[in-house]
């Protein structure tokens, strides 16, 4: 069994890393590339859509998990799964190819979170019916918002597949610490992930050959958040909190930021580049350096979250409060990198 945690997520690597050759070069025969412009955060045109080789590696990991599951309760979530990642899949490659519309993506997102609420369910707390139409609600605001978020925090080289491998792992390692049996398929699932993420990294950082796109960026925020939310219907409502710890970075990046564009009135669905990360490249910082920094944090947070767990419940408490500092540390110096670099330059 031990062998087989070690290989699955290897098997990933190699599968994703293998079919990007093939997929970068059949997107750039069909014309997919992204080229630059005012909101850009790259110099050079560049294929556009390479996480085709995610979502295949995905969906073909899915296929297997619900053919070895055979009759079991797992095998009405997981195909649940595989078929909201590939709508999605569909849907956001056709908006790489041609924007689709915003009003398209977002009711797909929603209709694939209202999907998992239906098959996974809602975490019990005692018997009280409003608190559950109230988690429901919480559920469904984060799988659909967390896709959202996730595609639009997939803008620098490696920053969006360093997220997925890491927290998916992570994610994995949680469903362990919290006593989820090892041969669980939300264990092999997260795992899958975290392998196809990794595969995707050399493609992508610290040179990107070609972006991942919207084809996978969707797929896979919905996947983390999906993944997450029947962690807490398996164990308990409590695991909302560490798994909500392992997106931080992510969720109050796009939280803040859509805050701030709402604020002043803007189209807050538009493409834009005002996310803090976005904020440190235009100071002058490079993609390896933001993502680096990024990703170091976020290793720690995941150990120390998964380690909390282990440790006891109430360890939560000052673990969360590190996660708030760390990130609240981060984003003030990209606030203030920016305001001294845009100083500068007037």
């Amino acid at each position: 069994m031990l062998f087989s945690l070690l290989l699955t997520p290897l098997l990933s690597v190699g599968c994703v890393f293998l079919l990007g050759w093939p997929a970068r070069w059949c997107l750039r025969r069909l014309g997919v590339i992204d080229k630059p412009n005012a909101r850009s955060s790259h110099a050079i045109p560049t294929v556009r859509g390479g996480g085709v080789s995610i979502i295949l590696t995905l969906l073909g990991a899915i296929v297997g998990l619900a053919w070895t599951s055979g009759e079991q309760p797992e095998l009405a979530p997981i195909l649940t799964l595989g078929a909201a990642v590939l709508v999605l899949a569909v849907v956001s490659f056709c908006d790489d190819l041609k924007s689709v519309g915003a009003r398209v993506r977002f009711g797909c997102h929603a209709a694939a979170a209202i999907s998992v609420l239906a098959i996974v369910g809602v975490p019990q707390i005692g018997t009280w019916e409003t608190s559950r139409l109230v988690l429901a609600l919480v559920g469904f605001l984060w799988v659909a918002g967390y896709t959202n978020a996730f595609n639009f925090m997939d803008g620098i080289n490696g920053l969006a597949a360093g997220q997925a491998a890491v927290t998916a792992l992570a994610t994995a390692a949680l469903a362990l610490a919290a006593g989820v049996p090892v041969q669980h398929p939300l264990v092999w699932l997260a795992l899958v992930v975290a392998g196809a993420a990794a595969g995707f990294l050399p493609h992508n950082f610290p040179r990107a050959r070609m972006f991942m796109g919207d084809v996978s960026s969707a797929p896979l925020g919905f996947l983390l958040a999906a993944l997450g939310w029947w962690l807490a219907c398996e164990t308990g409502w409590w695991l909302l909190l560490p798994v909500g710890l392992l997106h931080a970075n992510f969720v109050l990046d796009t939280g803040v930021t859509l805050a701030r564009r709402v604020a002043r009135g803007e189209r807050w669905y538009e493409p834009h580049r005002e996310h803090f990360y976005q904020r440190l490249i235009r100071s002058g910082f490079s993609h390896v350096y933001v993502t680096g920094w990024e990703l170091g944090f976020q290793i720690v947070i995941a150990t120390a979250v998964v380690m909390a767990v282990r440790a006891g419940g109430w360890w939560l408490l000052p673990v969360t409060m590190v996660v708030a500092l760390v990130w609240a540390v981060v984003f003030l110096h990209a606030e203030r990198c920016f305001r001294m670099a845009t100083a500068e330059r007037r």
